[in-house]
């Protein structure tokens, strides 16, 4: 029996396979020969030969038309599972309990069985008769053995039964509605072509670039002072104060771990004598890369006040869609904020999501701007430990006040683990003090 109580899981586990069908011509060998909805996407990949790898829209068309199918159908299927599971508990606990339960359980199990099934399921009158015989244990084992059979077997028909009959009209609005997504999607492409900078972007979050040129090493300098001056006379050191001064440092300190070394150091918190010693300390040059060389998660905020309806709006979907496909293909989870008034978000690592998007941007063109409000959720998501040290993209005209200073300590904060904050602006007007706050901000 296929475990379609997952949903989330399932529709990942169809689009990898998707992808892996793609490449290599064969379903991925985790993915079970029964599972009706596998056999199901390799037959409709196979019937439609447009989709032949040189035109990678058509694809991509095709495969959130697919998982969109997939999680309509997996949540029916999470229904019929869970019922079913409830008998196959009964089912369990009925093999396992002792002849006095088992009796007592009869009338509930005789009636289950009678309305679910028929004599060539499960041969209730036939088990019945054989109970005159001695040996009853092997006659209840083999009717629950039965029993259980028939259970998964009427589960895996329903769900292919209910696949036959929708499948029919997904194809009926595959061939109707198809080609108008092909032509909505190269529609946006084309922005991408119009404007270089939205290309810039994606190859920037992208990280497509040689990773030993972009990211670049931060060089930290170690001062480990030797000792205190040799020729200090007791006159010269008249008292033992905390500082930072590493040219007068105890030598008891030295001998603390690194890191509470430098935290005390960069506190002030050092015992060290009111007097210079003579000895320089050494200065010894670390090279540390910066902790970006995985290409982490994605986390896009678009803004949705009335100012960025019409020519923005479109461009901002356009460079979006660009970035999904992007994460898509490098298995990176990416998470979409919407601002406004308020903010919006949802999560584009989930499948399901994918097609929600046109109705997610497209009717929230209107009010005001809150940056706050989008910093905070984009902070927010930043903690959660499946999107920290992401690429944070800011979608806006930047017509809207820079971050108050608690905000902007947890940015701070945030670059210091690994995370980049960029800016595409559309529009004359804004950005200002935004410049200082982002890595990096372009312009359209």
């Amino acid at each position: 029996m296929i475990d379609y109580t997952d949903v989330d899981a399932k529709l990942e586990e169809y689009s990898e396979a998707f992808d892996f069908y793609m490449e290599c011509g064969e379903m991925p060998p985790s993915m079970p020969p029964d599972d009706c909805l596998t056999g199901y996407m390799q037959e409709v990949i196979d019937n439609n030969p447009q989709i032949d790898g040189s035109d990678p829209t058509w694809v991509e068309v095709l495969k959130e038309d697919l998982i969109s199918f997939f999680s309509a159908l997996l949540e029916q299927f999470r229904a019929m599972q869970i019922e079913a599971m409830k008998e196959l508990a009964m089912i369990a606990k009925f093999n396992e309990a002792s002849i006095e339960k088992k009796r007592m359980m009869w009338t509930e199990v005789c009636n289950i069985i009678k309305a679910g099934y028929s004599k060539y399921d499960v041969n209730l009158a036939g088990y019945t008769a054989q109970f005159k015989t001695d040996d009853k244990g092997a006659v209840f084992s083999a009717l629950t053995g039965d029993w259980e059979n028939a259970c998964k077997a009427k589960l895996d028909q329903k769900e292919r039964q209910m696949l036959n009959r929708a499948k029919m009209q997904f194809e009926q609005l595959s061939r109707e509605a198809g080609t108008g997504d092909y032509e909505d999607k190269k529609k946006v492409e084309n922005y991408v072509h119009r404007y270089p900078q939205l290309k810039e972007i994606v190859d920037k979050i992208g990280r497509d670039k040689d990773s030993s040129k972009e990211e670049k090493d931060t060089v930290v300098y170690r001062f480990l002072p030797t000792t205190v001056a040799k020729n200090s006379s007791v006159e010269e050191i008249d008292r033992v104060e905390s500082g930072d001064n590493l040219e007068r440092v105890l030598p008891v300190e030295l001998s603390m771990p690194e890191d509470l070394f430098f935290k005390r150091y960069a506190t002030k918190e050092l015992q060290q004598f009111s007097s210079p010693g003579k000895d320089k300390p050494k200065k010894i040059e670390e090279h540390r890369k910066d902790p970006r060389l995985t290409k982490g998660p994605i986390i896009v905020s678009i803004d949705t006040s009335g100012s960025m309806s019409g020519r923005p709006q479109k461009i901002a979907f356009s460079l979006l869609k660009q970035l999904l496909r992007m994460a898509k293909k490098q298995k990176r989870p990416c998470y979409l904020i919407s601002f406004s008034v308020r903010s919006k978000a949802i999560d584009l690592a989930k499948p399901r999501n994918w097609r929600m998007i046109d109705n997610f941007l497209e009717h929230s063109y209107s009010g005001g701007t809150d940056g706050e409000q989008m910093l905070a959720e984009a902070i927010h998501v930043l903690q959660k430990g499946t999107y920290e040290m992401a690429d944070v993209l800011i979608v806006s005209d930047f017509e809207f006040p820079v971050p108050n200073p608690s905000t902007m300590e947890k940015i701070d904060k945030e670059k210091t683990l690994g995370t980049r904050f960029y800016g595409l602006k559309i529009g004359h007007y804004g950005v200002k003090g935004y410049r200082l706050i982002m890595d990096k901000i372009w312009e359209v």
